[in-house]
């Protein structure tokens, strides 16, 4: 039996350092994501994976809510173990720990059940998201037939090794792969518009065709604008090309979270500030906070980064709160110090300037 301990998990919804069954971490994490992802908030925490003997199996951190990849611990532990090249020697143990997470997962926790996330993981590898990339797996090896799990498994180690079991339909969906990795969407977005397609491919989908600027077709795709807003709002782009495609998605198919997405980049706080009615995200959320501390409403700042446990938001509203004070108290040194003293103000104005840079900084880390 596998045994799993999380720490430095911030929502008390999981208990850090207790012993937990390795099905009551996968339902534990399952449970806690899909909450976080319904309140548009994230947070993360680490995990060890031991055996009976307490033998350290597999270390991560595990990420719930909207900036999250995989819907529970199944999830993560199954892909990254499959994708770990390790020695011949090493593979038994592999196997077996692979084998042990099948069996002790519920079957209703092996399924993709959680609705897409809507906002683009800030981890980009050749323009695709660690989820896009586990997808596209599966649907390159929907047709696959291989009988146990440690040929399927060996196989996507070290595809290779084993290219004589592939069929040429199959090498053309993991051609599509490659390419797509590096940056080559389209044939990958041929094969799967050709195909019936499950909820998890049209995601994967509408985030290929963002990836080619195909807004348009993500829309048609999913009928929804704001979804696709959001996803654009959240892609990893300079802040010059993401405020375009917003800008340009807008004109045509305009919404609140458009304008507050595209007010956020363009730093005009008061517009951020005064919007009330739209989904609020954990980007979002970040962003009035940011808004109400350029403007000094503290209080308010302070109101919003309790909407989530995002602990970024409120070491944010911390540090604002520490510079400010900081720059108040060399101000009044600095009234205080005689005009004649040259040096000394200039030393002091410094200092205000420097703080002031790390203010900038706090404001806009993002």
């Amino acid at each position: 039996m596998l045994f799993v301990r999380f720490t430095d998990v911030p929502d008390t919804r999981i208990q850090n350092y207790e012993r937990l069954t390795f099905a009551e971490a996968v339902i534990a994490t399952h449970d806690l994501h899909q909450a976080r992802s319904e309140e548009g908030t994230s947070c993360s925490g680490d995990f060890r994976l031991f055996d009976q003997k307490d033998e350290l199996l597999y270390r991560g951190t595990f990420t719930f809510g909207t900036e999250g990849t995989y819907p529970n611990l199944y999830h993560q532990v199954k892909d990254r173990v499959q994708r770990i090249r390790t020695k011949k020697e090493d593979n038994a143990k592999k196997m077996w720990l692979l084998d042990e997470i099948e069996a002790e997962t519920p079957d209703d926790y092996k399924r993709q059940s959680v609705k897409p996330i809507t906002t683009v993981s800030s981890t980009y590898q050749s323009r695709l998201t660690r989820l896009q990339r586990r997808l596209i797996y599966g649907a390159a090896t929907a047709g696959i037939l291989f009988t146990s799990l440690f040929t399927a498994t060996q196989w996507f180690i070290d595809k290779e090794a084993h290219a004589e079991q592939v069929t040429g339909g199959e090498q053309v969906w993991l051609d599509a792969y490659d390419q797509a990795l590096q940056g080559q969407e389209s044939s990958l977005i041929d094969l799967l518009e050709r195909k019936d397609r499950s909820e998890e491919e049209d995601s994967l989908l509408v985030d290929l065709y963002l990836a080619e600027r195909e807004d348009q077709k993500a829309l048609e795709l999913t009928d929804d604008p704001i979804l696709i807003e959001t996803k654009l709002a959240g892609l990893e782009l300079s802040d010059k090309e993401r405020l375009e495609r917003l800008q340009d998605f807008q004109a045509s198919h305009p919404t609140d979270e458009g304008a507050f997405d595209i007010a956020v980049l363009e730093r005009n706080h008061e517009t951020v500030a005064n919007t009330k009615d739209v989904e609020w995200t954990a980007l979002r959320i970040s962003a009035k906070v940011t808004a109400y501390l350029y403007l000094g409403d503290i209080e308010s700042a302070k109101e919003w980064a309790s909407k989530t446990n995002d602990s970024a938001v409120q070491e944010k509203v911390d540090n604002y709160q520490d510079i400010t004070s900081t720059i108040d108290g060399l101000n009044e040194k600095l009234k205080n110090t005689s005009s004649k003293d040259t040096s000394a103000r200039e030393k002091i104005q410094a200092a205000i300037a420097a703080e002031e840079v790390n203010l900038e900084t706090i404001l806009y880390s993002d």
